[in-house]
């Protein structure tokens, strides 16, 4: 058996990861690492006066950060980003810097990075419109104000196809092209398209700190 033909037999038997695994309990986030999945979402609420405080942030007051940081240093660097755009302290402050530090605590299990790439930012354009996969292992993402994420899939002659959106508050660890192993990551997502609602997202994304090149380190 040639050498082509080998290949050409592995990556006809290659899992495709399209599917979603959802649920209302956080337990769901590692099964981003189950056989054909491409997506887990957590289908949580915020609670009324934690989504209310966020809402009625001022545009300008909404916190900014981009950041290469070590897990055990997640909570401060939100406060941080908060003391610089003048968000005041408080118990909703503390609780949203908090809940930040404990998704990087989940997230950094499941990417099995200790050093995360951390996004935080007011969105109020068209970001990311068009359906794609990320050039990374894995990213968690979470709209803490605003629409959230929107997921489908591409059929065999080439319509994408939506298949599900977040809402305000949910949680996904969603896999990129860079994700181990020996499956094909082929769910796509976008962020929504909320260019002239007058709507503001407050977004957030973790990334595992390493450099997408380096497929060394993937393995």
């Amino acid at each position: 058996m040639t050498e082509s033909t080998l290949h050409s037999l592995r990556t006809s038997a290659l899992v495709e990861a399209r599917m979603i695994a959802e649920s209302p309990n956080g337990l769901i986030l590692p099964r981003v690492a189950d056989a054909g999945i491409g997506a887990a979402i957590w289908r949580r609420s915020l609670s009324p006066g934690f989504a209310r405080w966020v809402d009625e942030i001022p545009l300008e007051q909404l916190p900014a950060l981009r950041s290469v940081v070590e897990l055990r240093s997640v909570e401060s660097a939100v406060h941080t980003a908060c003391d610089i755009s003048g968000l005041p302290r408080g118990e909703m402050r503390d609780l949203f810097a908090s809940d930040i530090a404990a998704l990087a605590l989940v997230f950094a299990q499941v990417a099995a990075s200790p050093v995360l790439h951390l996004r935080l930012e007011a969105v109020t354009t068209d970001a990311c419109r068009r359906y794609h996969i990320d050039r990374m292992p894995s990213r968690l993402v979470c709209s803490y104000r605003g629409p959230g994420t929107q997921f489908a899939r591409e059929d065999a002659e080439g319509n994408i196809i939506p298949v599900t959106r977040m809402k305000s508050g949910e949680v996904a660890i969603m896999r990129g092209t860079l994700w181990p192993g020996e499956e094909v990551t082929r769910l796509l997502h976008r962020s929504p398209p909320i260019k002239g609602t007058g709507q503001a997202r407050l977004f957030l994304a973790l990334d595992p700190a390493i450099d997408p090149d380096d497929r060394r380190r993937l393995h």
